[in-house]
This record gives structure tokens, sequence and C-alpha cells, in this order.
């Protein structure tokens, strides 16, 4: 009998505990240690700051989720990892401090908002890093809407949560217009040339075209240097004043993270691994998601995406059961699959590979679509990460009481 401890519940730690619950021995033990409750699906944070999220649909109890699919919910937090005894010091929901034992330990933590230490930022912004800062900030938004004096907001970073959050509150502040809320006047702040700076550049011109039209007032090559109370500083002497302000720019694991139990960790404060996906330092603990460096076999890193995390997931459930039969762990290769990002509630923009022969510069070989169509596939792939963790029966059961819902009870949203 094995124990196997998962630790991080977003995502790629949700799946891995769902799936290794299949796939692995009968007597061997699968425990997930999640402070959180419920899951909900990173990329879908901005949409619960917004106020647009279903809730009662998209959210997965851990408890009873386990429960039903073979795993244990351990509702803490990590704080340490002893390896020579084989334990997880974590702190409960009370306060009060435990061990967990483990067999072999996973590490799937996720990453956090990176504020490059700008003075001010952790006092003054909001980040989207948790769905509890989610709620908070929606808790804060509905009140500045509820006021009706027109407010600014201001968004640092125009990756794809940043872009992602302001096209969704500007799509909020333009629909309760008919009901006198505020008026949300949005400013998104970034510090390279472009927005979605590491997507194609056709994919940029297409997010940004939408932005514009959306009233978001985009400031590209813009970098702050210090956040107050009622706005930000840039580094050219220009004072951004908002009311709400957010963080958005930049990944890293959490800085609680580098240097627990030992392990090698590189300045984003993530866990390194071989291939394989087991840390270099011990063989009995790996780590998955963003709070993974993944090398490649082309010398390049696993980037920090959902697919990424999804796909590491399925990997080494499969890769660690047979590892428990005693075959060799596989290296893990990220396949990139493209990238979708939701410009407002109805559309999205997209870019899919294509074969190489097709390859310019313009297109940098990805294909770039945009529409409401697009948008479908970013629900798409929500819906299949509920497939990895609930199978497809419930999520089919869910979209269709999910049109149920928006036909009898409209949100107006």
């Amino acid at each position: 009998m094995s124990r196997i401890v998962v630790v991080g519940g977003g995502a790629a730690g949700l799946e891995l505990s769902t799936l290794l619950a299949k796939s692995v021995r009968k007597n061997d033990e699968i425990l997930l240690i999640e402070p959180e409750i419920d899951h909900y699906w990173k990329p879908r944070l901005h949409e619960i700051a917004a106020g647009t999220f279903d809730s009662d649909l998209d959210s997965v109890c851990y408890f009873t989720h386990g429960a039903t699919h073979g795993y244990q919910h351990y509702q803490a937090a990590m704080t340490n990892i002893d390896r020579q005894q084989k334990v997880v010091n974590v702190r409960k929901a009370d306060g009060t401090e435990d061990t967990v034992s483990y067999d072999y330990l996973v590490i799937a933590i996720g990453a956090v908002s990176n504020d490059f230490n700008t003075h001010g930022a952790q006092a003054h912004c909001m980040f989207l890093d948790s769905a509890s800062q989610a709620r908070e900030a929606w808790n804060q938004i509905s009140h500045v809407l509820r006021a009706g004096n027109d407010s600014t907001i201001n968004i640092v970073g125009a990756g794809a949560t940043g872009v992602e959050l302001a096209a969704e509150l500007a799509r909020v502040s333009k629909k309760l217009k008919r009901y006198n809320a505020a008026c949300l006047n949005i400013n998104l702040i970034e510090a390279a040339d472009r927005v979605l700076p590491n997507s194609p550049q056709k994919m940029s011109d297409k997010v940004l075209e939408k932005l514009t039209r959306s009233d978001v007032n985009v400031l590209l090559n813009t970098r702050i240097e210090d956040v107050s109370r009622d706005g930000m500083q840039t580094t050219d002497g220009q004072f951004l004043a908002a009311n709400t302000q957010f963080w958005a720019a930049g990944v890293k694991a959490p800085d609680w993270l580098n240097g627990i139990g030992g392990l090698a960790y590189n300045r984003m404060n993530q866990i390194i691994v071989n291939q394989d996906l087991s840390s270099t330092i011990d063989p009995a603990i790996f780590a998955i998601g963003d709070c993974a460096s993944i090398p490649q076999a082309d010398g390049s890193t696993v980037p920090p995406r959902a697919q990424a995390a999804n796909q590491a997931a399925i990997h080494l459930a499969k890769s660690l059961s047979r590892h428990l039969d005693e075959q060799a762990l596989t290296p893990f290769t990220f396949k990139d699959g493209g990238m979708v990002v939701a410009v407002g509630h109805h559309f999205a923009v997209g870019s899919f590979g294509i074969a190489p022969f097709a390859q310019n510069e313009r297109c940098e070989g990805k294909l770039v679509l945009q529409g409401r169509m697009i948008r479908r596939i970013y629900d798409t792939i929500f819906r299949l990460h509920q497939s990895t963790v609930s199978g497809v029966f419930t999520v089919s059961r869910l979209m269709i009481t999910k049109r149920l819902k928006a036909v009898f009870k409209p949100t107006g949203i």
C-alpha cells in the first residue's frame, strides 16, 4: 500500500487526484491537501470578480467530490516538508498544526501574480490568485456599481488575466447602465508594446481592437513604479488616478514555497523537476503546473498555462500509476494546442497551430480566429476540465441545467 499526497486543489491537483483514484491499486490511498472548500477553474476567476460566474453549477465541493471519486480531501495548507521523515507539515482551517505522512508527494499549488516588488502594490491592489480574492473583488466592484458614481479602475498587466478582466468589467458596466449603475472607466496598463505580449502579433492586434471598441483605455509601454490608495505613478511621471486597482502582471510561484524541503528552486520560486516531473533532489517528490519548472527535450521549459497543467496531470497519473507497479517513470512532453482568450462574455480570440509550411511572419505559425464560435471553444476547454474531473455524463447534465437556468432565471448580465 502507498499513500500519494497531492498538495493544491487547482486544475492540476484536482485532475491528478481524480485520475489517480481511478488508476492506482485498490489498496493505495490518495489524499488531497487544499485549504479551500470549493474548487474554481482559475482561468475563470475574472468572471467571479465581475459578478458573472455561476458558482452553483461551475464549482466543485472537494469533500463531496472526493467521496464520490475515491480520494480524501484534507482542508489544510502546507507549511513545510520533512523529507527525512516523509511528512508534510500543514496548518488546518482552525489554525492548529498537523503532519501528514506520504510515500509519494505531488506539489501542485499553482502560481500567483508577480508584483516585481513594486512599492505599494501589495497594499493598494487586488489580485486574482484565488477564488476568495476574486469574491472580495466582486464585493468591492458591486458596491461601486450600486453607488452610482462613475469610477475608474486600473488594471496592471495585459496578459490573459488582465485582458479578460478588463473586457468582462467593461461589459458589465455597459449592461448595467440601464439600471443607473455607475460607469466604470477602465485603464489596462501594460509595460510591453502590445497586449498579450507572449501571443502572436495578429492575436494581439485583434484583442486590442476589441478592447478599444469596448471603451477600455489601453496604455502600452507604461511601467508602474509606485502604487498609492488613489492611483498609480508611472516611470515617466504620469499619475493614473483610480478608485479600484488590480495587479495582474507577471507570474511566479508563491514566495513561501521557495526553500521548503530543501528542494531546488528557480528565481520564480518554481520547483525544478526532471522531465519525468520528479524533483531533481528527491525522487519521491513531484511537481506539476505553474509551480514547477519542467524542462523539455529541446532545452525549453513548459509555459505556465492551464493546458500545460492539464497535460501534466494526465501524464503523471498514468506514469505514477505504472511506477507503483515497478515500471520506470516516463518523460512529459508538452503539446502546445494554442491559446484562447475571452474578450467579454460572448467573444473570444484564439491562436491555433498550423502546418510548418504555412508559417509566415504575420501568423508566426498560428492561425488566429475570433468571434462567438471561438468563445464556444473557450467554454469547451472548461467543459473538458470538468469532464476530466466529474465525467462526461455529469457535465452533460450541468450544460442542460445551465441552459434551462438561463431561460427561466435570466441574470441580465
